[in-house]
């Protein structure tokens, strides 16, 4: 946690860097082996550092629960320290980010971490299409990541804290600062389930530049990026940019063709940079996962619609479904029952086949 401290005199990001390259633990720069080393400026710098009272840094952060974690940090994300230039601090209000998205797990099939970014400006085609694919996705269980703006990032956000705890929202300020403020309850959710994530200390007040450099964060973050609705420039196309020069996932729903909103979406589409995506199979297609998604359906039924949905082996009428619902431990009325299907269809795990006839498709 020492390297804060190097931090708070004002040293150069780079000089941090370059020393925490070299030194695992902070404590390791005062080695007298490693100490006599250094030029004086740097001595200097040092044993400025070194008289920060640690406890008075820490006592805000904790205070709103945030904690600061350092790039040679356990709970770091490794993957993102395939960006250049990573940021050596994070600071993470929330669950910890390591354990449900594997960032740390070198085999990528384990991982499911899916950023979803686009225009503030979006269209309510492009939002319907967005939510239909993020609620898709969800069902393989992924990890979503966005950055909490208007727009699409919103749309995605609110789509997976309603259905999901893994989801992640990077923020271009301090985590005392709510930008948009329309997001405030959003972020307050996320925060109960989810996590937050920002480099930038607690005051930090948006502006042009903490955005797009947030957007290196999200590409790092993410295995897979989808644009949902974007126009020919913006902040979602930086983000696209830079998952591509990672060689990162790139997927876009496609668009209009008299849509400015979706020039972006359609030129990625076009110059072979993003896959074409119109729902969530596409994507899990590219990445190969083994997940069975009507088994992961199944499993989040709740326990009286998993007896309503074992019993449906074949065609079955709502007449036959009541009474073999009722030679079973638990008892069920036939409104408990309709109420029950009605579920289990809206879920896709089975179709009106008749005159309140049911057939279970998976």
């Amino acid at each position: 946690m020492g390297w804060i401290k190097l931090k708070e005199i004002g040293m150069k990001e780079s000089h941090i860097r370059k020393l925490m390259k070299l030194y695992k633990n902070y404590e390791d720069l005062y080695n007298n082996e490693n100490f006599k080393l250094f030029n004086d400026d740097l001595k200097f710098k040092l044993e400025k550092a070194n008289k920060i009272n640690l406890s008075n840094i820490l006592e805000k952060y904790e205070k709103n629960e945030i904690r600061i974690i350092n790039a040679n940090g356990r709970e770091y994300p490794k993957i993102l320290k395939e960006v250049v230039d990573y940021p050596l601090f994070l600071y993470v209000k929330g669950k910890k980010i390591y354990k449900k998205a594997n960032f740390n797990n070198e085999n990528q099939k384990l991982r499911k971490n899916i950023a979803v970014v686009g225009t503030r400006k979006m269209t309510k085609f492009g939002k319907s299409a967005c939510e239909k694919i993020v609620k898709e996705l969800l069902d393989y269980d992924i990890t979503l990541i966005s950055g909490l703006a208007e727009g699409i990032d919103t749309a995605a956000l609110t789509m997976s804290v309603e259905k999901s705890e893994n989801t992640i929202a990077v923020v271009g300020t301090g985590l005392d600062i709510v930008y948009p403020y329309e997001n405030k309850y959003l972020l307050e959710k996320i925060y109960d389930t989810g996590t937050v994530i920002s480099e930038y200390p607690l005051g930090t007040q948006p502006s042009k530049w903490t955005f797009p450099r947030r957007n290196r964060i999200i590409a790092g973050l993410a295995d897979g990026i989808l644009i949902g609705e974007s126009f020919k420039s913006g902040g979602s196309l930086i983000t696209a940019e830079l998952g591509f020069s990672m060689n990162k996932e790139i997927f876009a729903i496609p668009g209009f063709i008299n849509y400015p909103s979706f020039e972006g979406c359609n030129n990625l589409i076009k110059e072979n940079k993003a896959k074409l995506v119109t729902c969530a199979e596409d994507i899990a297609k590219e990445f190969l996962w083994d997940i069975n998604i009507e088994k992961t359906k199944v499993k989040k039924l709740n326990e009286n619609e998993k007896i309503i949905f074992n019993i449906m082996t074949e065609e079955i009428s709502i007449e036959e479904l009541f009474e073999k619902s009722n030679e079973s431990i638990s008892k069920f009325s036939l409104n408990e029952i309709l109420s029950i299907l009605m579920s289990l269809k809206i879920k896709g795990l089975i179709i009106e086949t008749g005159t309140a006839k049911y057939m279970r498709i998976i």
